[in-house]
């Protein structure tokens, strides 16, 4: 459980160097992708809303803590979003493919559209800006097909517990 725990942290910190220092310069339309935002819904989703809330928690800390984050309320955000889309997923879907990309888009859009509302309440952007938030959640969602057997991959270390 260790190894699984410590390689999600250190894919996240991989994503996050590889968004901060190469994605960073490349723009579309002024947006750019956020990688460990779809990294933290995507473990979040695979590991259920207890473990996966908890994880999702630490990890947006550690999102803030990197520099990268829009500002303190994207811990609240992350986790809740999180939180709910795990929630969502376990209660009216089945797990796979399909089920966690749906869930990935709609928590990536959610926590775009979050940001830019909460940046234009604190007159930090201008409403026209709201196209280049809906193309970093596009942006972003192209990532995640990339990343989901590689987060797949990394929950199998430790096997499943076992419940009677």
């Amino acid at each position: 459980q260790l190894l699984k725990w410590g390689s999600y942290t250190a894919l996240c910190i991989l994503l996050l160097v590889i968004q901060d220092v190469m994605l960073s310069q490349v723009r579309f339309s002024g947006a750019t992708t956020d990688l460990a935002v779809c990294i933290i819904f995507l473990i979040s989703l695979y590991e259920g809303t207890e473990n996966g809330s908890l994880f999702a928690l630490i990890a947006s800390i550690l999102y803030l803590f990197s520099g990268s984050a829009a500002g303190n309320y994207t811990i609240v955000i992350i986790t809740l979003l999180s939180i709910g889309v795990a929630f969502f997923r376990q209660s009216y879907l089945r797990k796979g493919f399909s089920a966690s990309m749906l869930c990935v888009a709609l928590a990536t859009t959610l926590y775009q559209l979050a940001i830019f509302i909460i940046a234009a309440f604190l007159g930090l952007t201008a409403f026209s800006r709201i196209t280049a938030h809906l193309m970093s959640a596009a942006l972003t969602l192209i990532s995640a097909p990339i990343l989901y057997p590689i987060v797949g991959g990394i929950r199998t270390i430790g096997g499943d517990a076992w419940k009677e």
